[in-house]
């Protein structure tokens, strides 16, 4: 989307519209959509599994071995196979909220680009991208830990509670940012064109109105449309892991999710 000539004047209307379409996205790390929550907290680093409870943990290798409190456990082949599944479907599932999240930044990215773009100025709106950014990180680093993807139950079950206070957060540091870029901006083409023509800006306002009306509805459906397809795959991998507790019953006190 290539949106028309402005003034900064209208970041009114961007400040409360831009950010929002990222945070839908990093919003699938509360799962609150998906009907599971997690028991128990468990570390994933793309190969192996690890579950920690209390003083206890388990740990699946990536040659599918099974360890509960360091002490390995004999597995049939069938049961090994089911483990195998389940070690990769973990793997592979859950953290690809991490990609949610980023698609998310992304798309902020592209919007404040237009915005530049809609100044001619590729360089004013640089630490706004880079306030956001650094939000994104705060928020994704809950949830890593020495490179690992960490989920939490106590932060899983707080992450809700605090959502309201990280969107306020997240809109303040985008507002405070992208207001000072626009005071910048605003000044340099108002030198360089010596006037605002308040009748062309209203035309203008009310065309990017349209643009970014249009331009928020895809991007949300498409959001939208990610997430139910990733919480359709953690109820999977949450329902995989009731059958291998029936298939190894040593790992019934090791649950990750509940339904």
């Amino acid at each position: 989307m290539k949106l028309p000539k402005l003034f900064p004047t209208t970041t009114a209307l961007l400040s409360g519209v831009v950010l929002s379409s990222a945070l839908v996205a990093s919003n699938a790390y509360a799962f609150g959509q998906c009907g599971v929550d997690i028991k128990n907290e468990v570390h994933l680093d793309g190969e192996q599994v690890e579950i920690v409870k209390a003083s206890s943990k388990v740990l699946i290798d990536e040659d599918n071995n099974l360890f509960i409190n360091g002490k390995a456990i004999e597995l049939s082949q069938l049961q090994q196979d089911a483990l195998e599944s389940y070690r990769e479907n973990m793997n592979k599932y859950v953290p690809q909220a991490k990609e949610l999240a980023s698609n998310g930044l992304e798309l902020t990215n592209e919007l404040i680009d237009d915005v530049a773009e809609s100044f001619d100025n590729s360089e004013a709106f640089q630490n706004v991208k880079q306030a956001v950014g650094e939000f994104f990180a705060d928020v994704q680093s809950r949830y890593e830990e020495n490179g690992d993807f960490v989920l939490k139950s106590e932060a899983f079950s707080s992450f809700m509670d605090n959502w309201e206070q990280d969107l306020a957060k997240a809109k303040e540091v985008f507002n405070k940012e992208f207001f000072s870029s626009a005071f910048t901006a605003l000044q340099e083409k108002m030198s360089e064109e010596g006037g605002l023509n308040l009748t062309e800006l209203s035309k203008q306002m009310d065309e990017l109105k349209a643009k970014m009306s249009d331009t928020m509805k895809e991007q949300s459906e498409s959001l939208k449309q990610q997430a139910e397809e990733y919480c359709d795959s953690l109820n999977d991998v949450a329902e995989q892991e009731q059958q291998l507790q029936k298939t190894i019953p040593e790992l019934k006190d090791y649950q990750v999710f509940t339904i």
